[in-house]
């Protein structure tokens, strides 16, 4: 379940770092919300809007559990990454999900070190069958 939830988070990595584009976002609403189901866990989510040069377009967008310090009043400008013409695929620049990055890149190098392992092994014992039959064979003429 970790390497699968790995896997999407550094394939959004990825997508950010080839496709990203920063643009100043403006705020447009606070608003204080519980995001615990026990016991009040207070986070600010924050209505923002911005420019998507691709497109061409105004996108209004709103990012969750966001500090209660965060110091930024509705009206005021601050930087955002997003991915052109991807509604919702925007974050606030420099939130970057490096630790799941790296359990993916982790994962992926340990799963192609087990894939040769295994392979090498299959081919050895192939090979020890072939030459099982090969003296059997032998042994019968």
């Amino acid at each position: 379940m970790l390497f699968i939830v790995s896997t999407c988070l550094a394939w959004w990595e990825l997508r950010y770092f080839l496709q990203g584009r920063t643009a100043l976002a403006t705020v447009d609403g606070i608003q204080k919300v519980d995001v615990a189901r026990k016991g009040p866990v207070w986070r600010l989510e924050v209505g923002y809007s911005f420019k998507d040069e691709l497109a061409d377009r105004i996108r209004s967008e709103h990012f969750l559990n966001v500090p209660l310090s965060w110091p930024h009043p509705v009206g005021s400008t601050f930087p955002i990454q997003y991915v052109p013409q991807s509604p919702g695929a925007s974050r606030l620049e420099g939130d970057r999900h490096i630790v799941p990055t790296i359990f993916f890149v982790v994962c992926l190098i340990g799963s192609v070190i087990y894939g040769g392992i295994v392979l090498r092994q299959a081919r050895r014992a192939v090979r020890e069958d072939e030459a099982f039959e090969s003296r059997r064979r032998h042994n019968r003429e």
